[in-house]
């Protein structure tokens, strides 16, 4: 048996770390750029050419820029399942969360809380919300782009061409939670804090151990498995003793969390070995 992963950055922390941690279980990895890939319509069949013989299981991280080889990247993913591969996250799982638009249309039709928030291209629409209030781009990741709009006047200096979030202030102080699920289980909680508006380790914020309640982790994995996302990172905020889901991330990075003493990499690992047995 043999696992690959399936990346737009085959050097990345991600690849890396499923490498080293195959090994260790005695496992073959085999990292694959999209971009090196390609299907064979032949002969009324389809014919991959992108893996070594023997790769059950394949983490698929498709690029996250809306681009032809995005889609395509999400589309091959679909194309693996069809074929028997047990891939994760699943083409429904990236469908569902990849735009907030459709994200939080689901979690909403599951009965899972979320900030109030308006979605609109509209400043005008965008406005009535009552500052300060998050403002984020429907299509994103990482907390690209996220702003903390203090009065309704700052606004004006956001693009017109794209469509927004407009989010209350769901928190409390400078911190939220990224949470990590896999197959219906928490294996992470972090504590993410920072100065900024934006906590998200990418953009500067520190991460911490964090005690969450049952009904916290409870909720997280009720977000995954509305979304159909067997691995994802789950961003959930707290304000007056309420927790409200942020966002859900299908492809969430790891790096901070394993920096606090905890092997992701080899829970991703063990998990898809025993997933492609069950299959």
């Amino acid at each position: 048996m043999a696992i690959a992963v399936l990346t737009h950055k085959p050097f990345s922390y991600f690849s890396k770390r499923l490498m080293e941690e195959a090994v260790k279980e005695g496992i073959r990895c085999q990292i694959v750029d999209f971009k090196n890939t390609a299907l064979l319509l032949e002969k009324g069949k389809t014919v991959l050419k992108i893996f070594e013989d023997g790769v059950t299981s394949v983490f698929s991280r498709p690029k996250t820029t809306l681009s032809p080889l995005m889609l395509y990247a999400v589309f091959l993913t679909k194309i693996l399942e069809e074929e028997g591969f047990y891939v994760i996250n699943s083409f429904e799982g990236y469908l569902n969360t990849f735009d907030k638009v459709v994200t939080y249309r689901n979690l909403l039709m599951n009965s899972l809380p979320l900030p109030d928030s308006i979605i609109s291209p509209s400043k005008k629409r965008l406005s009535e919300m009552s500052p300060p209030f998050f403002l984020k781009p429907t299509y994103g990741s990482r907390g690209r782009g996220v702003n903390l709009i203090e009065k309704v006047e700052d606004l004006v200096s956001y693009d017109n061409h794209g469509a927004w979030i407009a989010q209350s202030y769901a928190r409390e102080g400078d911190w939220d939670l990224r949470i990590l699920v896999l197959g219906g289980r928490v294996i992470a909680i972090m504590k993410r804090s920072s100065g900024k508006p934006v906590t998200n380790i990418s953009q500067g914020g520190v991460g911490s151990p964090f005690e969450a309640s049952e009904e916290i982790e409870e909720l997280a994995v009720k977000a995954s498995t509305a979304l159909k996302c067997s691995f994802a990172g789950v961003d959930v905020s707290i304000k007056e003793g309420n927790a409200f889901i942020l966002d859900v991330n299908p492809q969430p990075d790891f790096k901070g969390v394993e920096s606090l003493g905890i092997n992701i990499a080899r829970k991703l690992v063990r998990y898809v070995s025993l997933e492609a047995e069950r299959k």
